[in-house]
């Protein structure tokens, strides 16, 4: 494979620091939460709603999630059921596989769950054997990708690199090069786009960067759509600077918009590792909301027992998330800064 070629910009080592600030934060954030399944159930209903929708099959957060739901569906799926249908199994099997290195087989099986079923010409599952090409809107060809006959060798570059090199990078400056360097290859008559950001995720996964599996990367690339593919036309000089600008600037928001929802379900990053009841989540939401609160006041809200909040809190001031102004009887809790 080329040498990778990219200058580490002031922009660059700036999101880098914004990145591992933030992931820093969710993962050290005091609280282990009972609501964390759903916070990575709707990271990965999002992946495969922005990753398919990009390539035009688009369909809307409850229509995937109940897809998501079927896993034997008993009715005819349309291409776009299809497609997402296929995505949302082709992110079980990366998280599955995330551990596992990166085989010539492992990318085909990959392709395979991809693109089964929706493919206007080729075979799900095997290598193009004839020329394709990347075109704009108007079907103007915008990208020539490397003759059939180099895919085979391209791929066994790619997969040496990974194996090998990778490792010499951040884990997402590697997950943006391994995502340009496979579409650049475009080694499938169609379902590219798809498989590149399944392997971006894969590295992420494989280098322990997405621990917690609650950010989505794919679901602000759709949203950024223009300037994803701006950014990789970009590179097609063999210069990967501004397109791995885009690919950190997409990990950094995801980021954010993850620990944002963290927030506001009400996780607060005291250095104290807890598992919070469905009580004392409702108790965190009353306490976000109204600012100070009375036992009283929370005993009534809660639907429960003095005592019984007493209990409730004890907990939550012992970790540093609650405290209370006052006396026992007559004093008011609020959340800590």
């Amino acid at each position: 494979m080329q040498d990778i070629v990219f200058k580490t910009t002031r922009h660059i080592v700036s999101l880098i620091a914004e990145i591992n600030e933030l992931k820093g934060r969710i993962e050290g954030c005091g609280v282990k939460v009972a609501y964390k399944p759903a916070l990575q159930k709707e990271a990965f209903l999002r992946n495969a709603l922005g990753s398919t929708a990009i390539e035009g099959y688009v369909l809307s957060l409850p229509e995937v999630k109940a897809l998501a739901a079927e896993k034997n569906p008993g009715r005819e799926l349309n291409i776009a059921e299809r497609a997402v249908f296929n995505y949302l199994a082709a992110i079980r099997f990366v998280q599955k596989a995330s551990k596992k290195p990166f085989t010539q087989n492992m990318i085909l099986k990959l392709h395979k769950i991809t693109a089964e079923g929706t493919l206007k010409s080729g075979e799900a599952g095997e290598y193009r054997k004839i020329q394709n090409y990347v075109v704009d809107g108007l079907g103007s060809v915008i990208y020539r990708p490397p003759a059939a006959g180099k895919v085979i060798m391209l791929m066994q570059e790619l997969e040496k690199w990974i194996k090998t090199k990778a490792i010499d990078y951040p884990a997402e400056i590697a997950s943006g090069i391994i995502h340009y360097k496979f579409v650049s290859i475009h080694p499938f008559i169609d379902g590219n786009g798809r498989v590149g950001r399944l392997l971006g995720l894969w590295e992420l996964l494989r280098r322990n960067f997405d621990t917690l599996h609650i950010f989505s990367v794919d679901d602000v690339i759709y949203r950024h759509k223009k300037n994803y593919y701006l950014a990789l036309q970009s590179a097609s000089g063999g210069d990967l600077t501004g397109w791995l600008e885009f690919y950190l600037e997409a990990v950094a928001q995801a980021l954010t918009e993850a620990w944002k929802r963290v927030l506001e379900a009400g996780v607060v990053s005291m250095g104290k590792d807890i598992t919070l009841t469905p009580k004392q989540e409702k108790t965190l939401s009353l306490l976000r909301g109204a600012g100070r609160l009375s036992v009283k006041e929370l005993s009534a809200a809660l639907k429960i027992t003095v005592q019984g909040t007493h209990f409730i809190l004890k907990p939550l001031q012992k970790a540093g998330i609650v405290i209370r102004t006052g006396g026992r009887k007559t004093g008011k809790y609020e959340l800590t800064d």
